[in-house]
């Protein structure tokens, strides 16, 4: 007689519902996801930002801090402030009509609350044996010269240039943000440099000692879009990533001399993102651009063709609230792409993209680019003539949590994606699929009819301690078409 399956549903953390415990595990409630935004304003940080405010009540923003690209000793710019600044007054006056589809959205004032003036980044080519430099930075032509540069110039009461205070708004409103009596998370996005944020780690550890600094460490988890200042020392090994990572710093050299502090999570994104701003594969074709985006009301207008090369940083984060992630394990795969362990000498919780194909990111792009399009339309349309997106559900189950199914091998799943609905009645199409690039089994396994709402299969019998990913899209057929997902692991352990 065939060995009946009893299925196993474990809840993992999910956007917009976590707690943080002491013991490193999360469980489930119903409160946002923190975030932190860190930018310098450059072509495509921009843009960014206007995607990012189209979802924001999927997030409670702790602080979005907006700096220079370079030094503000020297390089003194109010251009990136006022660039924000723009973004956000655009989104004040669309705010009305965005409401009528989602009254949840933080508004101008709880905004402009959070948003500070950081410290202009120091750019690691400055951390060079020439001690020179001359390129386009920021749109700029810049040419610099200096003396030999050190990690703590440029932190604490710094030593040079001027021997002034570092601090700034931005870091002393995040050491009230790191401060507040909240267990969850801060999931923080480095669009530019982290050298505001690191400032902020110096002066809380400085005020409160290391036994609270070290129970804030593991609340922090950081996305870097490469990393694009000499702060990013104070918690990744210099010379190990150069040496043991496809990180590329050319002739720049470490200069901070100490033991690295450990964050919760730090992913790395060493390039898939530039598939959101160029590419030299002439085939390439930018995933969203202008002509997708402008004519929309008056934030849209300000999308130009700089590109989106700091959204993945979030992209994540939205995935896991369809469904398709668990935004504290980046081997996953998930729209901002997948990533694997940076390896022995880093921590367990540090990844990176090296050895990834960019196909990882850019396989979710019709995705992505149809939920940001259907978002656009909130700004001149009824909340009747929008779609929305469909609900999954596997065998009654209709929340956006993983799924994990334990059986013994050889014994038979049944998953039921029939009670699935969509919210505007439009029709519903299936696709289940091996994620296999996430699995850790190699063996073979195919689902045999992946466009069939009811699946049926025996669990490998050779299956021991791997896993194997599956994952069902439910699409509709609205106008964009939405997607939602659920994630089932196998195992049988």
């Amino acid at each position: 007689m065939q060995k009946q399956l009893l299925i196993l549903i474990t809840i993992t953390l999910i956007i917009g519902a976590c707690t943080y415990q002491n013991t490193g595990e999360y469980a489930i409630d119903d409160r946002k996801t923190r975030t932190v935004i860190l930018t310098d304003m450059t072509h495509d940080d921009g843009n960014s930002l206007i995607r990012y405010l189209y979802y924001s009540s999927y997030f409670d923003l702790e602080a979005l801090i907006i700096t220079n690209q370079l030094p503000d000793f020297n390089h003194d710019d109010p251009g990136p402030w006022n660039k924000g600044m723009g973004i956000l007054e655009a989104y004040r006056e669309e705010l009305p009509q965005l409401w009528k589809h989602d009254p949840n959205l933080p508004s101008y004032e709880e905004l402009l609350a959070v948003t500070k003036q950081g410290r202009g980044a120091i750019p690691i080519i400055w951390l060079t044996n020439t001690l020179e430099f001359s390129n386009n930075i920021a749109d700029r032509y810049v040419t610099s010269s200096w003396d030999s540069v050190y990690y703590h110039d440029w932190i604490g009461e710094g030593l040079t240039p001027h021997g002034e205070r570092k601090d700034s708004d931005g870091s002393d409103f995040l050491v009230k943000v790191f401060e507040k009596e909240d267990d969850r998370p801060i999931f923080i996005q480095a669009w530019g440099g982290t050298i505001t944020f690191v400032q902020a780690l110096h002066r809380f550890r400085e005020k409160h000692g290391q036994e609270k600094f070290n129970q804030l460490l593991p609340k922090l988890h950081l996305f870097g879009i490469l990393f694009q200042d000499i702060s990013f020392e104070f918690f990744a090994d210099f010379v190990k990533m150069q040496e043991e990572t496809c990180a590329e710093f050319g002739t720049a050299i470490p200069t901070y001399g100490e033991k690295p502090v450990e964050l919760g999570m730090v992913l790395y994104d060493n390039g898939h993102f530039w598939h959101y701003v160029w590419s030299r594969d002439p085939n390439w074709k930018k995933p969203i651009g202008p002509s997708d985006v402008n004519g929309h009301g008056p934030i849209s207008e300000i999308y130009d063709n700089g590109g989106e090369g700091d959204s993945p940083s979030f992209f994540y984060l939205l995935s896991a609230a369809l469904g398709l992630n668990d935004p504290l394990d980046p081997t996953q795969g998930s729209w901002g792409s997948r990533f694997q362990p940076m390896g022995d000498g880093f921590p367990d919780t540090y990844y990176n993209t090296c050895e990834i194909d960019q196909t990882e990111l850019s396989r979710w792009d019709e995705a992505v680019s149809n939920s940001f399009k259907n978002r656009l339309l909130w700004s001149t349309k009824a909340p009747g003539e929008v779609n929305r997106e469909p609900i999954a559900s596997v065998n009654g189950n209709n929340s956006k949590q993983i799924l994990y199914i334990k059986g013994e091998g050889s014994s038979t799943v049944k998953l039921d994606a029939s009670e699935s609905v969509d919210p505007d009645g439009d029709r519903l199409s299936f696709h289940w699929f091996r994620y296999d690039m996430a699995d850790t089994y190699k063996g073979d396994f195919q689902i045999s009819h992946p466009e069939q709402a009811v699946q049926e299969f025996s669990i490998p019998a050779d299956l021991g301690t791997k896993t194997i990913h599956l994952v069902l899209e439910v699409k509709d057929q609205g106008e964009p078409s939405l997607v939602s997902y659920r994630r089932i692991i196998i195992s049988t352990q």
